[in-house]
């Protein structure tokens, strides 16, 4: 569990750098410890304020048939820009590119490591 955690962190940080390098006005201040720190950032508050806001917005997020949860994640980038130093956004309309972006690489990467892994670590287990 802690290395499928690990492992899901470091493609989050892997997606967001990604993106920073592909977005002009989406900017990481830093090298590979600052990704990995707005990774985390990301991932912390996505958790907490992201499933609130999902929760509150459900409707919203069942009517766009979960286009909103993009808009969600822009703002939890928003958020990350005011929190951190590390992280400097131009503006709300790169935050939801940038949010669209981490998420289709975010499962481009995941789904090309599940591919690399060796066939007897694919079957699940129990927990």
């Amino acid at each position: 569990m802690f290395r499928r955690l690990l492992v899901g962190w470091v493609v989050l940080a892997i997606a967001i750098g990604l993106v920073a390098a592909l977005l002009p006005g989406f900017h990481i201040n830093g090298g590979a410890l600052t990704l990995l720190w707005v990774a985390a950032l990301y991932a912390l508050v996505n958790v907490t304020l992201g499933s609130i806001l999902a929760l509150l917005t459900a409707p919203l997020i069942l009517l766009t048939l979960g286009l909103f949860t993009l808009v969600i994640n822009a703002a939890m980038f928003e958020l990350i820009d005011w929190l951190s130093d590390s992280l400097t956004i131009d503006g709300f309309w790169w935050s939801l590119f940038a949010a669209f972006l981490v998420t289709v690489f975010t499962v481009i990467l995941t789904f090309v490591l599940q591919r690399l892994r060796r066939p007897e670590d694919r079957t699940p287990q129990a927990a």
